[in-house]
């Protein structure tokens, strides 16, 4: 199975036996290219997530890195932003680390940069994420998992293409 994403089309192919699915979906972040994330508000700062469970520092996020990754066995959740199922890739980029000033929001990128991870795919009750690709009707969602459950467990790899 391949899924191969196309962030301007809003829009996920699900490639699988020769045949092809089209799922809506985006990657739509707020940030503070857009102006949809305030600066110095403290609730507002989003941590990198690392190899490292130690290490968050501040970063501003970004949408879903460009590149090839593989997808792994989706995963329940019961949060409101991740539920029913996340399906996790091995996408990762780097991102600034941002400084903050003394009220802990964002003031400024500095020139250090972290490994952000944590990249995947899943429905969610908001219209941004913080990176990862939204799936708008959790019924592709149920179908992408059941796919993905019975290509894994057939020992058959499922790739992402953004």
């Amino acid at each position: 199975m391949n899924l191969r994403f196309y962030q301007s089309e809003k829009l996920l192919e699900a490639h699988i036996d020769g045949k092809v699915r089209d799922i809506a979906a985006d990657c739509i972040v707020r940030n503070e290219v857009n102006g949809w994330r305030r600066k110095h508000d403290p609730k507002e700062v989003v941590r990198a997530m690392t190899h490292d469970p130690y290490r968050k520092p501040p970063i501003i996020p970004r949408p879903f890195p460009f590149g090839e990754w593989n997808v792994y066995s989706p995963r329940p959740r019961r949060d409101k932003y991740l539920a029913p199922y996340f399906i996790p890739t091995d996408a990762e980029q780097f991102l600034p680390i941002w400084a903050l000033d003394e009220d802990g929001g964002y003031d400024h990128a500095t020139a250090k940069k972290v490994l952000d991870i944590g990249y995947g795919l899943h429905f969610s009750t908001s219209t941004t994420t913080v990176g990862c690709i939204r799936i708008w009707e959790e019924a592709d969602l149920l179908w992408l998992v059941q796919h993905i459950k019975e290509q894994l467990s057939c020992g058959e790899k499922v790739r992402l293409s953004v």
